[in-house]
């Protein structure tokens, strides 16, 4: 499973194109890469010139303005370049020019709405409408920002206060758009600059946005499947977070262990509300793999050259999977690093609890031969829907290792048998009858059995 190599393929095509035109690649100067950028794909100052007369947003402003957003988006690798050579935006009151400089700006998200498209631009643009974020930068300069998505998770329509930042290339300072629709207002004063951005990152006051996580990366993850393309730079910036913080402070944040199969039964529908949570499980861990990041970039941005892939079976009730009954499944943590002489391979044994953060619900494939109750082997059935978790590490419980003391302790234990064996005879009915009440209590407590779905969830 070489994870790390998803999402590689764009970054390649882009930097064969930069070189099939003779353009600066990502060994160059990042404000160069991002001038070049612009103008191969036509979307460069020269060819936004109508937004230095426009004093209207008008069709033909916004028809310039989407193409813009269609164009300017860009594999991490060069914009994470440009980030670093960004401008500082100017201070309220002061001047904004409005050139190919990207602006970094960081401070608080006040509102979003959707801008809705007309019909012929719509089609152009291949959605019906683009997100407009007011942004007001710690500096105090206000900025609509032009979006094809804002965060998903954030209100429409209404106030919002949320931690936020952006790279934005400045469109117009004059020209500026206002969202419509019945019965709901867009704020009334106008903004300093309007300004176009790929994505808006959000940093909610969670204890993992409180690490640098853009939770705004969560709405590209796709739940109910294997690690994909998608899932890239979601995944490796959780993992990056996760270099942050120590295994016992993820389980300070979570408080308490999870109950399994709200990770487990995609019927809790656990992860639209809750992925980036913290969470602890317990179990046994039953294969560990080590991963390598083999993507130059993301082994730099994550701050290491591996993970390690850690399958742990946690108890559960009754299942039926696939014709087969179980009372353990396996959760998938990736975890950056595993405890000092813990046991690593397809096949160990090891008790361990896992504090980390939750990503995504996750599928698998494996090799199953094994026949079903009715005899039947279907190759198939061999893909498993569990969850995917990312956290710093694991807490390993070694098995207790054997001692002189322990067999001369052992010794003592026998002679005490053999002095108590008649007594036992005595009360092993009492003891089994106490028994049989104790389990048929638990199973009361039990569900009959839990029914997993066989699709992607």
């Amino acid at each position: 499973m070489k994870h790390a190599t998803v999402g590689r393929w764009c970054d390649t095509m882009l930097i064969m194109l930069f070189a099939a035109w003779g353009l600066p690649t990502i060994a160059d100067e990042p404000r160069e890469n991002f001038v070049s950028f612009l103008e191969l794909r036509e979307i460069d100052q020269p060819h936004r010139s109508i937004f230095e007369a426009a004093t209207e947003w008008n069709d033909d402003v916004e028809s310039i303005a989407i193409k813009v957003l269609r164009r300017i988006d860009a594999p991490e690798s060069l914009v994470a370049g440009w980030r670093k050579a960004a401008a500082k935006p100017p201070a309220k009151g002061e001047a904004v020019a409005v050139s190919d400089t990207l602006l970094s700006l960081r401070g608080r998200a006040t509102f979003v709405a959707p801008r809705q498209l007309s019909p012929a631009l719509a089609e152009i643009f291949g959605s019906p409408h683009y997100d407009i974020v007011r942004f007001v930068d710690d500096g105090g300069l206000v900025v609509d920002v032009l979006t094809r998505a804002a965060p998903a998770a954030w209100p429409r329509w209404q106030p919002i206060d949320e931690l936020a930042a952006a790279i934005v290339l400045p469109l117009s300072t004059d020209a500026v758009p206002r969202p419509e629709a019945e019965g709901k207002s867009w704020p009334t004063d106008a903004p300093a600059l309007v300004a176009a951005a790929p994505r808006v990152a959000w940093y909610p006051d969670t204890p993992l946005g409180r690490l640098g996580m853009d939770y705004g990366l969560f709405d590209t993850v796709n739940d109910g499947t294997k690690l994909v393309p998608e899932d890239t730079a979601a995944f490796f910036a959780m993992l990056a977070a996760a270099g942050q913080i120590t295994s016992k402070d993820v389980a300070a944040a979570a408080g308490h262990p999870i109950e399994e199969m709200r990770l487990i039964d995609p019927g809790r529908n656990f992860y639209p509300t809750h992925r980036g949570d913290p969470v602890i499980i317990k179990g046994s861990a039953m294969r560990t793999t080590r991963v390598a990041i083999e993507d130059p970039f993301w082994k730099a941005f994550v701050g290491s050259d591996h993970y390690w892939e850690v399958f742990v079976f946690v108890e559960t009730p009754l299942l039926d999977v696939n014709g087969r009954m179980q009372n353990s499944y396996p959760i998938v943590c990736c975890v950056r690093e595993l405890p000092k002489g813990m046991p690593a391979g397809e096949r160990v044994n090891e008790r361990v609890q896992v504090a980390a953060f939750a990503f995504k619900r996750y599928v698998y494939s494996f090799e199953d031969s094994r026949p079903d109750s009715k005899g039947h082997v279907d190759h198939e059935l061999s893909r498993r829907f569990t969850s995917l978790l990312v956290g710093p590490g694991l807490t390993w419980f070694p098995p207790p290792t054997k001692d002189a003391s322990q067999t001369l302790w052992a010794l003592g234990v026998v002679t005490g048998v053999v002095a108590v064996a008649a007594l036992f005879g005595l009360g092993r009915y009492y003891r089994s009858l106490a028994l049989h009440k104790k389990i048929q209590k638990a199973r009361a407590e039990l569900p009959d059995r839990i029914e997993l779905p066989q699709d992607g969830g």
